[in-house]
């Protein structure tokens, strides 16, 4: 009861809509924040620091939490910077990542509920607004029908918020299923059993989209704005709660117009986002190409940046700037 107690009395911070892009530290170069290989990680600079000048449109920096995490990481002290220079930390926390699965989480809960409390933990030294992703992508491999992933998920908010009571925090939902479709209710009802108590417990619905030539076709990628739309929209009216993009990767692999005509599109449906499915805010998945990056795209995972790893400016980065 305690904890159910501190849901519904805490404090809450009031933000205005969260651009953020995705990255920790980055390299300098003559074209500003860039990602080489040969930048040694002592000679980066906490990319806050490239970002009122680069963008002045963004306010929020996303970081990774991951099984194996460290704190040394992202130090607290140089997060608490960012927020004093008016950049909000977003933490997505994939500890199960592609692993996930019903066996994968039974095995491996009291190790994952260890973690959790270590990262639950650490969010006390963030003083500021905080923003907690929650098992991005959980609804692959059989989890989007598991209720005892929802009841895990529920609890897991429950831990952050009760040392934690400001944090933001949501659960997300990979936007899985047929991209031949905008609207497509079918798959996205296989979801609802996973979202009966952690849905109500969140303080906001997190969705993802991700698309690249590798697995996608061109029209698939250019469809993506109008489908998030239906996405967030189908999400905020089920369960009526604020919707948030918690990453948008587009890669430019092959294409870089392709990139900018998605970004655009985006910035042009903005206003419906937020009238339609109270769309809290875009974090953009990698604000610089990371050369070294791997996954379910292959090749194409090295450039969901909209600067390339030199630091060069894509053709999607001016309409990114366009977003607010």
């Amino acid at each position: 009861m305690k904890l159910i107690s501190l849901l519904l009395i805490a404090a809450t911070y009031s933000f205005a809509f969260i651009i953020g892009v995705g990255g920790f530290s980055a390299c300098n170069s003559k074209y500003g924040a860039s990602f080489e290989k040969n930048c040694p990680y002592i000679q980066r600079k906490p990319i806050f620091q490239f970002l009122k000048r680069e963008v002045p449109n963004v306010n929020a920096v996303s970081m990774w939490i991951t099984k194996g995490w460290k704190q040394d990481w992202y130090p607290a002290i140089t997060i608490n910077k960012a927020i004093q220079r008016g950049y909000i930390p977003i933490f997505i926390f994939y500890w199960f990542g592609d692993d996930i699965s019903p066996k994968y989480v039974k095995k491996h809960k009291k190790e994952y509920l260890k973690d959790l409390k270590r990262f639950s933990d650490f969010l006390t030294k963030i003083k500021g607004p905080k923003i907690v992703i929650l098992n991005p992508e959980y609804n692959e491999n059989k989890m989007n029908a598991s209720r005892l992933f929802d009841i895990l998920q529920a609890h897991s908010i429950l831990i952050i918020k009760e040392k934690n009571p400001k944090a933001k925090i949501g659960i997300c939902l990979g936007d899985f299923g047929d991209y031949n479709l905008i609207w497509d209710t079918l798959n996205w009802d296989l979801n609802l059993p996973s979202l009966n108590y952690s849905a109500k417990l969140s303080d906001f619905i997190a969705f993802q989209e991700m698309r690249a030539l590798t697995r996608n076709t061109k029209e698939q990628i250019l469809n993506t704005p109008l489908r998030a739309l239906a996405f967030a929209t189908y999400l905020h009216k089920k369960f009526k709660k604020p919707t948030f993009l918690a990453y948008l990767a587009i890669s430019s692999y092959k294409n870089e117009e392709l990139q900018k005509e998605v970004i655009k599109d985006f910035v042009k449906l903005l206003p419906l986002f937020k009238n339609s499915a109270d769309l809290l805010g875009i974090n953009l998945f990698h604000y610089i190409d990371v050369p070294n990056h791997v996954g379910y795209f292959n090749e194409a995972e090295k450039y969901f940046g909209i600067k390339r790893k030199s630091g060069e400016k894509k053709p999607s980065f001016e309409e990114f700037k366009k977003l607010k």
